[in-house]
């Protein structure tokens, strides 16, 4: 019995699907199987993607949950081992939780990360913080080490824990300081961290990785299907022709498919696996993943590669189950005129667009959408036939030069080529810039904080003390300089405004003073002459209106309650004012009026990088589909450019050839979709999104990753067909 009788169907048939791809002897084979390692390598990454957001939520979560402090009040009957409270701060763009620890017994319990309680006037600092601000290792307290990574929620958290300064004690009151009996509670909805105010859920980041790259993938897998399609279909109808059912043709397809994507898994799986091995830090967001969250993923990423294999596998079998037509000789009748669906169903959407810009609000963002959707769905057709004409121009300047000639009649007869390749790069840029404009869009109060905040060019803060007593703030306000004004803004009693009370000549620090307010408080617009961005400030602390009265001396802002509000001359007036309230008060916050609506509004702006991360291998795995079919195609003429290269030698005919078949063309196309996007990117801006971030960063890398994938198409297209007429020897002449 020999080896073939032995070996079963199923192997002979693999083994056949593998013979039909010789690689080596046919560029546009190495297209096939490029398609199909990026196919798999892709999905690799997807998977992969997926168990990772899994793993660092899980691991986050955990480590949130046994860090939420157990309220006294929640367990009836105990009593509090410490007091608890999270105040605020800034660092740039973000906020964080600055919390205040004071144990009432012993042994009280530590929260997570903290080898032991912090001595009064101590803290410990994230290594986060500290890299990015390396006066947080004295502004909080003296620094008593760093917060290891099980007491953070990830490992780019910025958390202090500190411990109140000498002479003062947190008591509990109406402030919000709660007693508590230790640490460890189930989830919360809402975490007590200032620091995970703006997590995402993990069905946003879901939601982000599965359309970005599976749709690739989908796309890589169907350009890959039919390259080479002509030859593919001629063979599967011979088979259907003798009688081979669906299940031959399918294992043959698996067989054609089997190598390349086992390759293209095993190149994506090395380097992922060596990821969960040492942790990593994203690009463009910053955000840190450690090896322990991904500790998971060296059991399960492995064993989840073989399913997706097989999947890949049926997914490329199952698209060469239909037997289509292999052609033949007769004539088929052609088009006068193109389809006229495309322009018109592109310039409805860019017209829906125009017109929900200009209404404006929820509505008009929802037409805007529409229209994109609409315009981007028509625009690829036309693009292809812009190609086309533009060939045709160059090729009536260019008829005594026979590369540009061939060159630019072969694009204009495909202009169908043309726009598959730029289709999903233009549709993905179009619909990345407008996402980009509308997610980085502030709000109007952020906007009108932002330009609050740059007028008051952080001369002015508002100081909460969250608890304390006469002699705290006292040594706080001695701790100021003495250029330094202070005022103190007091609740007013039973539904009066606040009151502003401090020395006359400190009130004439805000705006000129129109009279000098008496023992009575009196309202701010009767007592100052005009309006400026420190007055604008107080009605951000308060809400509202202000009655404001003065006083005599500083030394009478200390009693009661109330929040400080500090007007400085310092160049490093926020660093002065942190560092003299956290070391004075038990649990102050200093901030800037109103850079609460900023940092929300810039946190949500945050959300674009992410956008931008997750879709960046997909951008490049579309260009490379794109680079990788206008090359097939160009390669499937190379055989009539045999006559003609045997009267010339070397590479050079064939690189200008493709240059004006395939660069040329490309490169007109992937232009005009640019402009297209930047045109609505930038009436999105002027209508909708007026103080969203520019598109033009994400415009020039998407189209210069895009033109480099196309140069590199071209150069390959002149050297691989300058490989197929070589062989070419007249005979008989």
């Amino acid at each position: 019995m020999t080896r073939t009788t032995r070996r079963g169907a199923t192997a002979q048939l693999l083994a056949l699907g593998r013979r039909l791809s010789p690689v080596r002897r046919d560029p546009r084979h190495v297209l096939q199987a490029l398609c199909l390692v990026l196919a798999a390598m892709g999905a690799t990454l997807l998977v992969w993607g997926l168990q990772v957001t899994d793993a660092a939520y899980d691991g986050r979560d955990l480590r949130t949950s046994a860090r939420h402090p157990l309220r006294a009040a929640a367990e009836p009957g105990t009593l509090p081992t410490a007091r608890w409270w999270d105040s605020r701060d800034v660092v740039g763009d973000r906020s964080f939780s600055v919390v205040t620890i004071e144990p009432l017994v012993a042994d009280a319990p530590l929260p997570p990360g903290l080898p032991r309680r912090p001595e009064p006037g101590e803290a410990f600092v994230s290594p986060a913080l500290l890299e990015a601000l390396p006066a947080a290792s004295t502004r909080y307290g003296k620094q008593a080490g760093t917060i290891a990574a099980d007491g953070l929620a990830e490992p780019s958290e910025f958390l202090v824990y500190r411990r109140p300064p000498p002479g003062t004690a947190l008591s509990p009151g109406p402030g919000g300081i709660s007693g508590i009996v230790g640490y460890g509670t189930p989830l919360p909805d809402a975490s007590d961290f200032a620091s995970q105010t703006f997590d995402r859920a993990e069905s946003d980041v879901r939601l982000l990785i599965a359309p970005l790259l599976g749709l690739p993938v989908a796309v890589l897998l169907v350009t890959a299907s039919r390259l080479g399609a002509r030859q593919r279909d001629r063979r599967l109808a011979v088979l259907h022709a003798i009688g081979a059912g669906r299940s031959v043709r399918a294992r043959i397809a698996v067989g054609e498919c089997l190598r390349p994507l086992a390759l293209g898994t095993a190149a994506a799986a090395v380097p992922l696996m060596a990821v969960t091995l040492t942790g990593v830090r994203l690009p463009v967001t910053g955000h840190a993943i450690a090896a322990a969250d991904l500790a998971p993923l060296r059991l399960w990423f492995p064993l989840a590669l073989l399913p997706v294999l097989a999947a890949l596998c049926l997914s490329f079998a199952a698209l060469h189950l239909r037997v289509r037509p292999a052609g033949g000789n007769r004539p088929r009748p052609g088009r006068d005129r193109p389809s006229a669906w495309p322009g018109r169903l592109c310039g409805l959407g860019t017209l829906l667009a125009l017109w929900g810009a200009v209404i404006g609000h929820q509505t008009g963002v929802r037409i805007f959408i529409l229209g994109l959707v609409l315009a981007m769905a028509g625009l690829p057709p036309l693009l292809g036939r812009a190609a086309a004409r533009a060939a045709v121009r160059l090729t009536v300047r260019g008829r005594g030069d026979a590369a540009r000639l061939i060159g630019g009649r072969w694009a204009a007869a495909h202009p169908a080529v043309i726009a598959r390749s730029c289709a999903s790069l233009a549709v993905l840029l179009g619909l990345l810039t407008q996402v980009q404009v509308l997610i980085t869009e502030l709000t109007s109060e952020a906007r009108h904080a932002t330009s609050l905040a740059r007028r008051l060019d952080g001369k002015l803060l508002h100081v909460s003390e969250g608890a304390g007593d006469e002699k705290a703030r006292a040594r706080f306000l001695s701790a100021l300089g003495a250029g330094d004004r202070v005022l103190r803004l007091a609740p007013g009693g039973e539904g009066a405004p606040p009151v502003l009370m401090g020395h006359c000549r400190d009130l004439a620090a805000l705006a000129p003073l129109s009279v000098c307010p008496g023992a009575e408080p009196a309202p701010a617009v009767r007592v100052f002459r005009e309006r400026t961005a420190r007055t604008e400030a107080l009605r951000w602390m308060s809400s509202g209106e202000v009655n404001v009265r003065s006083e005599a001396s500083r030394a009478r802002l200390t009693g009661g309650k109330g929040d400080y509000v500090v007007l400085t001359r310092r160049a490093d007036g926020r660093e002065h004012v942190s560092r003299a309230a956290f070391a004075t008060l038990a649990a102050p916050s200093v901030v800037v009026p109103g850079d609460e609506y900023v940092i929300g509004a810039t946190a949500r702006a945050r959300i674009a990088g992410w956008v931008v991360l997750i879709a960046a291998p997909g951008f490049v795995l579309l260009a490379l589909t794109g680079a990788a079919g206008l090359l097939h195609a160009y390669l499937d003429r190379a055989d009539e450019l045999r006559p003609l290269a045997g009267y010339t030698s070397g590479v050079r005919f064939h690189l200008r050839t493709a240059w004006w078949g395939m660069g040329v063309p490309t490169a007109c196309a992937l232009a005009l979709a640019t402009a297209f996007a930047g045109l609505l990117g930038a009436v999105n801006l002027a209508f909708l999104a007026p103080s969203g971030d520019s598109p033009l960063p994400l415009l020039a890398g998407g189209l210069v990753t895009a033109v480099v994938l196309c140069t590199g198409a071209t150069v390959a297209g002149g050297l691989l067909s300058s490989r197929f007429t070589h062989r070419w020897v007249p005979r008989g002449d």
